[in-house]
């Protein structure tokens, strides 16, 4: 009897004292947790901190950071100037950009010469001082409409006098940092002003290319009794379609100069056949004459108030097409110096009485296409067109008029975007207005209104729908549940995607199944966070960047910097080859949830060549195929993306199964079944993005690896 009394106080002894033993383990456990609380949260404000810091607003350090890029820029230059390939890529832009300089300023109401000078001087200067290397400036198509008006109200000199407010405009935006918030203009708005324009190109060209006074619409009015086809000049109907044909034709040659031989053919015919059509007419000669127009007060005024929107777009235009340039060059341009020299090259372009410019991607493009190894290509250019100015205006009298028209009316038809506006009309209504509304005010020659409404729209819009998407998901993940997706427990594990006909096409077959499983059973948050992430030799993590818990890496993949992926509650993670996670991106996911893929539980499962753009928020448990893109700011949770998905700026997707290759539009909420079943496919522009952004980044891991490996050599 004392044996068993004996036996059972040690049996109590040793069960309190496994009791304290998981009492102080809990402790531990929930002190670890505490102090990797407070260390994260110190690691947050340290970021923040420095981050406001870095970020405060300092005329003097814009100054500086845009001066050390360019003294650093032409440093490279002199020591590797590439003479002979950036005279060829020169004469190459030059010969693309003669005729197009000569037929933007007629068109505009003012005579060749100031398209050649804007083109020539306006260029220069921002070949010298501008943040882009490969980028070409002169007379933009984009900017003709409201150069047009300004033409009609204040004549030859308004014209010279807006492109000088224009320079004052843009450098003051260059001073407050203005060309990383003109990246985030709604390109819906963007796409309804370039309508609108193309549109107003073609009502004031087509009747140059039938050789007749009317405006389009007048013929369009009278079609039913069309006496202006009585007035039709039949040599100017020859001279217009051979130069649209001849363009169309040489379209796959990019370096060719089809519209420059296609107007000198024409012209050359119109001379020897002695047609009796328009020509160009008598050129005045270049006069440098650096004084400022003569204007009342308030002509100035009103000056001004036309250039604010005039210096906006061009601005716009010229990041875009710096942008786009960065792409095809695989070159990184500085938005800031590039709005600072657009600036001053429209000062240059008012002092000599040319017209506003803008960085141009068609004429940027050949420059590109044609071997310019750095900047002195644009600036070749620039000299050929001051050459042409100066000795060549007595040729460029006797161009006809009709030949001109039809090499502005294929700039009108590409400049028009219908195919977007329906696109809108079926997946985005409220981009749809916004591009209705900048159209039509852009055709009325109400730009400012319509471009002021458009951009209202999208502000409202947004702000709306990002009321709305935040309740939906502090709804879904307050109730930790998921509702939409189809859920099964461990033990009875179904395939919810093989069996789904609206995603078989997609690469989920019996090797890949993709279920949602839920567990029961709870895990111990300090063995979350103990875990390592795993990170190959060939991926690379921003020392800003946060990587907690078990994420698995794979190929080429980089974190960067700001970026958080967080497998302390839901876990593991899988990112997979040459997928690159942004600044400021979340991916964190839900406890006890995962996915299965190939058999094995993963709470969050990217695939390779995936993008997550910056401050994108990826919410396990979550599928994300290959080659998607994520866009900035979006949301997705408890969801699967097929692959080749395009998730836009600001989108939700929460609680679906969306099949591959869909498009989700910028700020929708794809929040049903119904919805992402309805989406459209992506666009090959937008798979090419995707493919840019993959690159690039792989790029940037090994110049990440480079930089680390001459830092420890070094020290």
């Amino acid at each position: 009897m004392l044996t068993d009394l004996s036996n059972s106080y040690k049996n109590r002894n040793n069960s309190m004292k496994n009791q304290n033993e998981k009492l102080v383990h809990f402790n531990k456990a929930e002190q670890f947790c505490e102090e990797q609380n407070l260390f994260i949260t110190k690691m947050n404000r340290e970021i923040l901190s420095k981050k406001s810091n870095s970020n405060a607003f300092s005329v003097s350090n814009i100054v500086k950071d845009s001066f050390n890029f360019l003294f650093k820029d032409w440093i490279s230059v002199i020591q590797t100037p590439y003479i002979s390939q950036n005279i060829i890529a020169g004469i190459t832009v030059a010969a693309v950009a003669l005729p197009l300089n000569v037929a933007l300023a007629l068109a505009a109401g003012l005579p060749a010469t100031s398209g050649l000078m804007a083109g020539a001087v306006g260029g220069a200067i921002a070949a010298i001082f501008g943040g882009s290397r490969f980028q070409a400036t002169g007379p933009a198509a984009a900017l003709n409409a409201m150069v047009f008006v300004v033409v009609q109200k204040f004549g030859i000199a308004g014209a010279a006098a807006t492109a000088m407010l224009v320079g004052l405009i843009q450098i003051l935006l260059s001073l407050f940092s203005a060309g990383t918030l003109i990246k985030f203009v709604p390109e819906a708005v963007l796409l309804g002003f370039t309508t609108g324009v193309g549109i107003k190109l073609l009502d004031s060209q087509l009747p140059k290319l039938f050789g007749i006074d009317w405006s389009l619409y007048q013929m369009i009015n009278d079609i039913t009794n069309p006496i202006w086809l009585h007035e039709v000049s039949l040599p100017a109907v020859v001279c217009g379609l051979f130069v649209l044909f001849f363009i169309l034709a040489c379209k796959a040659f990019a370096k060719f100069p089809a519209a420059l031989i296609a107007i000198a053919i024409t012209t050359q015919l119109a001379i020897f056949l002695n047609w009796p059509i328009h020509k160009v007419g008598e050129i005045p000669p270049v006069v440098f004459n650096f004084a400022l127009p003569h204007f009342t007060n308030e002509d100035w005024f009103k000056l001004f108030q036309l250039a604010i929107p005039l210096g906006l777009l061009a601005a716009a235009e010229s990041v875009l097409s710096a942008q786009a340039i960065d792409r095809m060059s695989g070159d990184k341009h500085h938005s800031n110096l590039e709005i600072m020299g657009q600036g001053l090259a429209n000062l240059g372009s008012g002092l000599v009485g040319g017209m506003p410019v803008s960085g141009v991607i068609v004429r940027s493009s050949v420059n590109v296409q044609s071997g310019a190894k750095n900047r002195l290509g644009s600036l070749f250019h620039c000299l050929f067109l001051f050459f042409a100015a100066l000795f060549l205006t007595q040729v460029i009298a006797k161009i006809p008029l009709a030949s001109l028209a039809g090499l502005l009316c294929i700039i009108g038809f590409r400049l028009i975007e219908f195919k977007e506006l329906f696109h809108s009309l079926k997946s985005n209504l409220i981009m749809a207005m916004a591009f209705i509304f900048a159209m039509i005010g852009t055709v009325t020659d109400h730009i400012v209104w319509g471009l002021a409404v458009g951009l209202a729209i999208v502000a409202i819009a947004n702000f709306i729908q990002t009321k709305i998407s935040k309740n939906i998901l502090e709804n879904n993940l307050a109730n930790k549940k998921i509702n939409p997706v189809k859920i099964s427990t461990e033990e009875n594990t179904v395939n919810t995607i093989a069996n789904n006909s609206k995603v078989s096409s997609h690469k989920f077959s019996s090797s890949k199944k993709i279920v949602i499983n839920v567990l029961d059973r709870g895990e111990q948050w300090l063995h979350h966070l103990k875990q390592q992430a795993s990170v190959p030799n060939t991926s690379y993590i921003h020392p800003n960047a946060s990587v907690i818990g078990r994420v698995v890496l794979g190929k080429n993949v980089h974190i960067a910097a700001e970026s958080s992926v967080r497998a302390d509650e839901g876990t593991p993670f899988y990112i997979g080859d040459n997928s690159n996670v942004q600044d400021g991106v979340v991916i964190h996911a839900l406890k006890q949830k995962w996915i299965d893929v190939q058999n094995q539980k993963w709470a969050v499962y990217i695939g390779k060549d995936v993008s997550l753009a910056h401050q994108a928020l990826v919410h396990g448990p979550c599928y994300i195929g290959d080659n998607s893109f994520i866009g900035f700011k979006a949301v997705v949770h408890d969801s699967i993306l097929a692959q080749g998905c395009y998730v836009g700026i600001g989108a939700i997707v929460v609680g679906v199964e969306v099949p591959e290759e869909r498009y989700i539009p910028h700020g929708s909420v794809i929040d049903s079944q119904e919805k992402a079943n309805q989406l459209l496919k992506v666009s090959p522009q937008h798979q090419h993005f995707n493919e840019d952004v993959v690159e690039v980044n792989k790029g940037l891991v090994e110049a990440y690896h480079e930089l680390q490996f001459k830092s420890i050599k070094e020290k």
